[in-house]
């Protein structure tokens, strides 16, 4: 946009909102490397990323592989391979600018500052779409100033708790927010004005690439988009300009949406605590947050919810004017009803949704993004002709008086909040400070003994949330230096997330069975201590324990073979976890549907032991043990099952199969014998993420220099 007479209060105006932006969310900068929220798993996959890349990972001997879409994560939920069902890109985004910056500064930096800039220049993307849309510079400044004071109660929706320090750090979606607003406007101009398709595809793939759903909605409303009337562009050639754009996406984000329909066996349901996360909250309490102003003014007076009203008057006012409502009022009032009846969600829809191609997975919940979209489009018009009204009649001090009155209502809540937010980050890195060199000769104990780490269940009725250094929870602080620890669920992706949680430490077996070598207390703690936990090395305020576990191998017994789908999943090996069959090393074969399955020959109840490990090594993730099987067993290792984990028994390859709870085995001979596993996914999903970005250059030319392709 050029700068002119006309257009410049307005880039004044977003120059302003996006420097008080900024000086407002300032604290996300000054975290440490401190974090309590899901920002914990985002970073480390952007260091496992990062790792990869620059180490690669260990392979047969003389060979240096390494695959940063696919690989494999101990850290999270027993181990699962997260990168590759996992919108990857904001995580890339921040590895990328690392390695362009030479590594002159840290990995976490990069990720501070990325995570930081896409809230601050979340105005910015508003105001472009806006222009996009054809609104009036005043109107897209509108838009910008109003993004960064909705408010919610905890809805997940754009408000800053979806993002900052003490809120759910939801950094994907910060991220995706800003490629799903660059949609709209690009398809806007792609459909209305012939602009460019490709560039449209282009940022709607990137959307999917960042979080799914935002994706979809980008989706969905470019089909709206397509039938707003007006257009100067003939409807069939919109059509085909929306089939184009929709290619686009397809091609650019296939690497990643293939993985989730080739792994859907094997990708957990919502739990069913969390059923509101995939069917949202139903018309009636959606409808009582839309009355009362809950969707954009949790906590204060409904002002922007008012300006809401007073966009859709000013536009019902208009349709009865020769002028008449133009695109950007339709395909506003229409974007902001179509996603408030689709938040009213499966309470209200049913099976009606999957005609719009709504999965019982998909997080239906996040869909509120896409009204809160369309509903600051409609509060902008509102305010702006407000603007333009008291311009008109009493000049700019009557403009300016009655937007700090309309304003302060919502800033000083904003304000409210973001200051919690930053004085409880100060109070925790401050408590840090002192217990920062207990912590590193913590971490550094954990690693050197392996395994997993336990400091308590992130459960209501553990003593796990109480552990804490600050606001930060001991598992958080485990997980975040990259130690595997069985406690806290950063995802609920992988089949035996639930199952982690149906620990017992008060059974000494199931030491054994999920391999936790160190459990962790405050030292001199107050917390229960089972008896047969032998006391370790103390390490400031923090002591460790060791445990009867005995490495990530182990041999047993298969007794029978069950049948399991991802419904049943959980109730089957929370069954079996409260049998004997974890300390007699009796274990289930668990077959999935389209398993190799086949026939058992289950022990004689008689027979002696299988047989003990002699020897286990780790080198990055491949795992190698040496054991002496007394009879013909089963080798357990303890990891979630996935195909694309490889079993190499004496050098030869074997089949896995999934034993309960989840874990990866392989039937063994009896003698002395070595077995190497390692998860090897193959390098598909970098040569199809090529082959689009490919694609989407040669379509990007093709339009260039063939417009008739659209026409």
């Amino acid at each position: 946009m050029k700068v002119n007479r006309d257009n410049l209060p307005a880039l004044c105006i977003l120059l302003a909102v996006l420097a008080l932006n900024a000086w407002a969310l300032r604290a996300e900068l000054h975290s440490g490397g401190v974090d309590l929220n899901d920002n914990v798993v985002h970073f480390r996959l952007a260091s496992d990323m990062a790792g990869v890349l620059e180490h690669g990972e260990p392979g047969e001997p003389g060979e240096h592989v390494g695959n940063p879409l696919d690989f494999w994560s101990p850290e999270w939920s027993l181990g699962f391979p997260l990168v590759r069902v996992y919108q990857p890109l904001p995580h890339l985004l921040v590895v990328l600018a690392y390695f362009a910056l030479g590594k002159s500064v840290t990995l976490l930096t990069v990720f501070v500052w990325i995570r930081f800039l896409s809230l601050v220049l979340l105005p910015l993307s508003f105001f472009a779409m806006a222009r996009c849309f054809q609104l009036p510079p005043l109107t897209a400044a509108a838009a910008a100033c109003l993004a960064p004071l909705i408010s919610t109660p905890q809805l997940y929706g754009l408000e800053y708790e979806s993002y900052v320090w003490a809120g759910f750090g939801l950094f994907p979606q910060a991220v995706a927010t800003h490629f799903l607003l660059l949609s709209l406007g690009f398809a806007c101009r792609a459909l209305r004005r012939g602009g460019s398709a490709t560039l449209a595809g282009l940022m709607l793939g990137l959307a999917f690439l960042c979080q799914f759903v935002y994706g979809y909605m980008g989706a969905l409303s470019v089909c709206l988009l397509a039938l707003v009337p007006g257009a100067a562009i003939p409807r069939l050639e919109r059509l085909r300009r929306v089939l184009w754009i929709g290619a686009v996406a397809l091609l650019l984000s296939a690497f990643q949406l293939a993985p989730l329909w080739m792994d859907r066996a094997l990708i957990n349901r919502v739990p069913r605590d969390q059923a509101w996360k995939s069917d949202s909250f139903g018309a009636g309490q959606v409808l009582e947050w839309l009355v009362t102003g809950q969707l954009l003014d949790s906590g204060r007076l409904p002002i922007l919810s008012l300006l809401v009203l007073a966009g859709g008057v000013v536009l019902g006012m208009r349709f009865f004017t020769p002028r008449g409502v133009d695109f950007a009022g339709k395909f506003a009032v229409l974007g902001a009803a179509f996603w408030i009846l689709l938040f009213f969600g499966r309470p209200f829809w049913g099976p009606a949704l999957w005609l719009l191609g709504v999965t019982p997975d998909l997080p239906l919940h996040r869909v509120l993004g896409g009204a809160q979209v369309f509903l600051i489009v409609l509060a902008a018009i509102g305010l702006a002709a407000i603007w333009g009204e008291l311009w008109r009649r009493w000049r700019l001090a009557a403009a300016v008086a009655a937007t700090l009155v309309l304003f302060y209502p919502m800033v000083r809540e904003r304000g409210q909040f973001l200051d919690m937010n930053a004085t409880r980050l100060q109070r925790t890195v401050q408590a840090m400070e002192p217990a920062s060199r207990s912590l590193d000769a913590l971490v550094a104990a954990a690693q050197e003994r392996g395994g997993r780490a336990f400091a308590g269940l992130a459960t209501p009725t553990s003593w796990g949330p109480s552990f804490r250094v600050g606001a930060i929870p001991m598992y958080h602080l485990l997980a975040a230096a990259g130690i595997p620890t069985v406690g806290y669920l950063s995802h609920t992706m992988a089949l035996t997330s639930g199952v982690m949680l149906s620990f017992d430490e008060k059974n000494p077996a199931q030491y054994r069975l999920f391999d936790i070598r160190t459990f962790i207390v405050p030292a001199g703690t107050k917390y229960p201590v089972p008896a047969f936990l032998t006391p370790g090395a103390v390490f400031g305020r923090f002591q460790i324990f060791d445990t009867p576990a005995n490495g990530y191998f182990d041999l047993v017994d298969v007794t029978a073979a069950l049948p399991v789908n991802r419904d049943d999943f959980f109730d089957t090996n929370d069954r079996w976890l409260k049998t004997a069959g974890a300390s007699r090393r009796q274990h289930l074969r668990l077959d999935l549907p389209g398993g190799a399955g086949g026939a058992l020959s289950p022990p004689d109840p008689n027979a002696p032991s299988p047989g003990e490990i002699v020897s286990a090594r780790q080198t990055g993730e491949v795992y190698q043990a040496e054991f002496l099987a007394a009879r013909p067993a089963w080798a357990l290792f303890k990891m979630t099952w996935h195909p694309n984990w490889k079993a190499w028994l004496d050098g030869q390859p074997r089949e896995t199969a999934m034993l309960t709870p989840g874990f990866v085995g392989v039937p063994v001979p009896a003698g002395r014998h070595t077995l190497l596993f390692r998860y090897q996914p193959g390098n598909w999903k970098l040569w199809t993420a090529l082959a689009g970005v490919l694609a989407v250059l040669l379509m990007a030319i093709a339009e260039r220099r063939g417009p008739r392709l659209l026409q």
